[in-house]
């Protein structure tokens, strides 16, 4: 049991290493979101390539922790008065998740030729995690949806920074640092960062919230700053080695697979991801002229990445994670709570 232990520590240190590299290779040729581009395009090369690095869910934890911390830490008072203009976004999620998820449904079913219950629940919009579950409950390739799933959000994180810099515009409400200039950590950070880990992973492990080691401390963090208790930032350095580890964990998910299941794989996320981008950037547009809202925050609200992932690139892009967490966490409740009973009613093909 300790080699074992000791073998998995090893790997996933292995696995930093690797993505710190990529970040840093990011980094210096001015990527965006560098350090989780840069990290996860490492690991997954290395992966593929056989090398000894790792990156499970449970390694995971802790980095998601410091990010829900992050993100905690961009809400401020004057997010309230924005979220009342979203209104109108919240109330198209529903369709647009039952188109999205119907189109990726028939790729996966037509194009792929997965059985049933594995088209269906690799082709929801749901997060990873939920979805093999619910497909595994259901008789649905397990693998193949956590894969798919894994791709999908590997593709969307990598390509989505670069694409949405098109639409960028100036936010109407700036996006609240969440960076000190100084290197090391401040007492506010020590006393309320802790209360926020500490309280937010108890709280969110028995609630049963989806992520919770992402959640529970984000939710602690944000209630601390909207109500002016606190007023903490991390520092930079912190905030990119768990990006790092965030890259490294989406890389490593390709560890097993040759090449040309690899490319196979990549081929078919690829397509269920470009319905989904095509669709999301179709709705962001139109709903950005005709409600006067920021396109490119709208594209990352909609967008079919990871809430984790998609308010870091909101964050690098100045925009408001805030936003882009409320619309996610939306997101992840309509489809756990409508993907079973949609599945239980649908007939067979």
């Amino acid at each position: 049991m300790k080699r074992d232990a000791a073998n998995i520590v090893l790997r996933f240190v292995a696995a930093i290493a690797v993505g710190g590299a990529g970040g840093a290779i990011f980094a210096a040729i001015g990527a965006p979101l560098p350090w989780v581009l840069g990290s996860m395009a490492a690991c997954a090369v290395a992966s593929i390539a056989g090398l000894p690095i790792a990156a499970s869910g449970a390694t995971r934890r802790p980095m998601a922790a410091v990010i829900g911390l992050v993100l905690g830490s961009s809400f401020h008072p004057g997010l309230i008065a924005l979220a009342r203009e979203w209104w109108l976004p919240l109330l198209l999620l529903p369709p647009f998740l039952a188109l999205a998820g119907l189109l990726c449904v028939l790729w996966f079913r037509r194009v792929a030729g997965f059985d049933r219950a594995t088209a269906y629940f690799a082709g929801m919009p749901g997060g990873i995690a939920e979805m093999v579950v619910m497909g595994g409950e259901r008789g649905a390739d397990e693998r193949t949806i956590g894969l798919i799933h894994g791709a999908r959000i590997f593709l969307v994180v990598f390509l989505l920074p670069f694409v949405i810099r098109h639409f960028h515009a100036a936010a109407a409400i700036a996006a609240a640092p969440v960076t000190s200039i100084s290197p090391w950590p401040s007492p506010a950070l020590f006393l309320w960062g802790g209360i926020s880990l500490a309280v937010g992973l108890v709280l969110g492990r028995a609630l049963r919230l989806p992520a919770w080691h992402l959640m529970g401390p984000l939710a602690i963090s944000a209630a601390l700053h909207m109500t002016g208790v606190t007023d903490f930032r991390v520092p930079a350095w912190l905030l990119a080695a768990a990006q790092i580890g965030l890259g490294a964990t989406i890389g490593c998910r390709f560890a097993g697979l040759d090449l040309r299941a690899f490319v196979r794989l990549l081929a078919l996320a690829a397509g269920s991801t470009l319905i989904l981008m095509v669709l999301t950037f179709a709705v962001a547009i139109l709903l950005g002229r005709a409600a006067g809202l920021d396109i490119a925050l709208l594209a990352l609200a909609y967008s079919p990445g990871g809430l984790a992932e998609m308010s870091m690139v909101a964050l690098s892009l100045s925009l408001e994670p805030g936003i882009v967490v409320v619309t996610h966490l939306a997101r992840v409740a309509i489809v756990l709570l409508f993907a079973p009973l949609a599945f239980r009613s649908e007939k067979p093909s």
